[in-house]
């Protein structure tokens, strides 16, 4: 079993698979398909393809390298157990994503046996990174 914790490059190749999903389809004229997820207290809470897609690009990364992490995404809930999780917010600012706005980014953390060890947030529009 592969419980240890990814070095920072890893943390920064997330960033990289999410942002390629994510800074394609921002202010983009495509259809982004955008719908809403069920959360209390909301009557509409959005979600697009660029949420659904760098979920899925950062799962597919995480679990080629460590298939022994568990994962809990916004989009696509838990996977796995064991001691080292992901948490996962591939589009964290959804609203402000869709209407143009330069203040939203990707969101990831990695706990380890329940306590926060490490994390990254990418804002690929602005160019910043903070870990």
């Amino acid at each position: 079993m592969n419980h240890r914790l990814p070095d920072v490059a890893f943390l920064h190749a997330v960033a990289d698979v999410a942002d390629q999903q994510t800074l394609p389809r921002f202010r983009s004229a495509d259809d982004l398909h955008v719908g809403s997820k069920p959360k209390e207290g909301f009557r509409f809470d959005p979600v697009t393809d660029a949420d659904r897609e760098a979920e899925r690009a950062i799962r597919a990364l995480i679990t080629t390298h460590y298939p022994d992490h568990a994962i809990l995404g916004e989009e696509f809930g838990a996977t796995g157990h064991g001691p080292v999780q992901w948490v996962l917010d591939p589009v964290d600012g959804t609203r402000p994503f869709l209407c143009g706005l330069p203040v939203w980014g990707t969101l990831v953390g990695v706990y380890e046996q329940g306590r926060a060890k490490m994390g990254i947030m990418s804002q690929p529009f602005t160019q910043e990174r903070f870990w």
